[in-house]
């Protein structure tokens, strides 16, 4: 028994053959970089002395370490095929009640929060579009500059409209509360049937015992891990951002999976769900842009992914700010918001090297920012207090002078601008920070001051006090790190998947494996992230644990 373990240890770590365990070591060697690269912009904004570097060694090597043994297991998993079912005598899952199996295992967190939760950038929206015509600040913080309009849309306006539906459906009804829960009650609903029908119907499709217990393991994450029906229960942009997000990829999957003779089994349908992805939050445009031009490098092409992407990428880029903005009196999102992170290291730079801009530097800073502020308002954690101080009426002279100042000081002094972008960015690609949650509604003026909590305020506050209580536990806070979402999944099955199997000669073309594009490019936006907020990265949150499902689970054969 003790010689046959000794065995499997040593297969497992030495197995393979040399290249591939000098492949795992490389693998190993550049999560760790990363890893200990963000953790020392994190903590110490990439300045070492003496005494970090005996510290960061330790870690790095902890580290590679732990990858490699990761790596390792995680190869030797898809080194054996798992046996194939002769016959499959299981019975059809029955799809209704799995739905609504998921859909009432969330239940005990909305009657936690009831009527749910919300996060104040959903509060501006919904108060924006029941003031009507008022002047509101062009980034909804106060002091800022006021436009008169309608709509600002600083946030997505096809979000806007549909919560403000909802609260207006709740009006009528005689309680705004009603219409924010009618809301969730859909949004719960719809996600749970969303999720469950995709697990479904792997499990059907499952050739094998493995591929059924990874996707039984991916029920029981949707159904059981606490962020995700805090996420479910949450009026939030992100949240039917993320819905779209996991339905965009299924779709993309099963086509290329040769299940569907087209996308959605539509091509209006697919058009529909792109232009939503585009809508609801500014980075799906670039998403779906990315995989429409990666669909042209693979086996099964097919120009017509990359020509919806591009009339939805034309819809959103022209005929929104050009023909729909003006015709609903709406203000178009600020350039701070396209310009953040470049903004917040001109701010880092000034707060280290003052002495290094002019006073013609200072003068063209301040034509676009106010200079005096962002030096008194500079914060490490956030872009927000630098790009709120924009000027609204800068001209595109400003912006051009600003850019090439901007180009220039970053030649010069390139770590002060990845201290800037690092020290907020790493938490999604090193482990620390655990996956946070909106616990209440917060407290407005306006029409959303009329939606109350039901549920006395003291049980979600007890709740959200035991998430985060949870979240620091020993061991158990691993399952709860954003990184391991955000970007360890995602680069593990590229990895074992993809560049191991291509490297050891042992790869069959996938096209399926187009769904990875879209993870890479949310997770390269999470780089100019305006804050660590865990619901920058929910898109990749939610689709991780069902790209696995999707990735690491053998079919049937049509």
């Amino acid at each position: 028994m003790k010689h046959r373990r000794g065995l499997n240890l040593k297969e497992t770590i030495c197995g393979g053959g040399e290249k591939a365990v000098a492949m795992d070591a490389a693998f190993s060697v550049i999560m760790s970089f990363i890893a200990v690269f963000n953790k020392n912009a994190i903590v110490d904004h990439l300045f070492f002395n003496r005494y970090d570097v005996p510290r960061y060694a330790f870690l790095f090597l902890l580290y590679m370490a732990l990858f490699f043994i990761a790596t390792r297991i995680i190869a030797m998993c898809f080194l054996h095929e798992a046996k194939k079912d002769v016959v499959s005598n299981e019975r059809k899952s029955p799809h209704f009640m799995a739905a609504l199996a998921m859909f009432a295992a969330w239940i005990p967190y909305l009657l936690g929060f009831l009527p749910g939760v919300a996060n104040y950038d959903t509060v501006n929206q919904v108060n924006d579009f029941f003031d009507g015509v008022s002047p509101v600040p062009f980034g909804f913080v106060k002091g800022q500059e006021t436009v008169n309009v309608f709509l600002n849309a600083h946030h997505p306006i096809v979000p806007t409209f549909i919560f403000s539906f909802f609260v207006a459906a709740g009006a009528l009804l005689g309680s705004e509360t009603l219409g924010f829960l009618l809301y969730i009650l859909c949004q719960m609903l719809l996600g749970a049937f969303l999720i469950s029908e995709i697990l479904c119907f792997l499990h059907e499709n499952a050739a094998d015992s493995r591929s059924r217990l990874i996707i039984k393991s991916v029920r029981v994450f949707f159904m059981f891990m606490p962020f995700v029906p805090m996420y479910m229960i949450c009026m939030l942009k992100n949240t039917m951002h993320s819905l779209l997000f996991i339905l965009y990829i299924f779709v993309l999957y099963r086509y290329y999976l040769g299940k569907d003779d087209k996308p959605a089994k539509s091509w209006i349908v697919f058009f529909i769900i792109v232009l939503l992805l585009c809508t609801t939050l500014n980075t799906g445009v670039f998403v779906t842009l990315f995989t429409g031009i990666a669909s042209l490098f693979i086996r099964k092409k097919d120009s017509r992914i990359l020509l919806i992407s591009v009339l939805c990428a034309v819809i959103w880029f022209i005929v929104f700010p050009k023909l729909l903005y003006p015709a609903l009196n709406v203000f178009p999102g600020g350039k701070q918001e396209l310009y953040g992170t470049l903004f917040h290291q001109t701010a880092r730079l000034i707060r280290d090297n003052e002495e290094e801009f002019t006073k013609e530097d200072k003068q063209i800073i301040d034509a676009v920012l106010d200079y005096e502020k962002i030096k008194e308002n500079f914060s490490f954690d956030a872009t927000d207090p630098v790009k709120d101080t924009f000027r609204l009426h800068s001209t595109d002279e400003d912006m051009r002078k600003y850019l090439g100042l901007w180009l220039r000081m970053g030649i010069k002094h390139p770590i002060v601008y990845l201290r800037a972008t690092f020290s907020i960015c790493g938490n999604f690609f090193a482990p620390g920070a655990g996956i946070q949650i909106f616990g209440d509604i917060p407290q407005s003026e306006g029409m959303f001051g009329k939606i109350h909590a039901i549920t006395p305020r003291v049980f979600g506050d007890k709740a959200f006090s035991l998430y985060y209580n949870v979240t620091i536990t020993p061991f158990i806070r691993l399952i709860f790190q954003t990184v391991i979402y955000a970007f360890w999944i995602p680069v593990y099955l590229l990895y074992v998947l993809v560049i191991r199997k291509k490297m050891l000669g042992t790869y069959e073309s996938r096209p399926e494996m187009i769904i990875l594009v879209p993870l890479f490019v949310s997770a390269l936006f999470l780089i100019v992230s305006p804050m660590n907020y865990s619901r920058y990265a929910l898109c990749l949150i939610f689709a991780s644990p069902i790209a696995i499902a999707l990735l690491c689970t053998e079919n049937k054969k049509s």
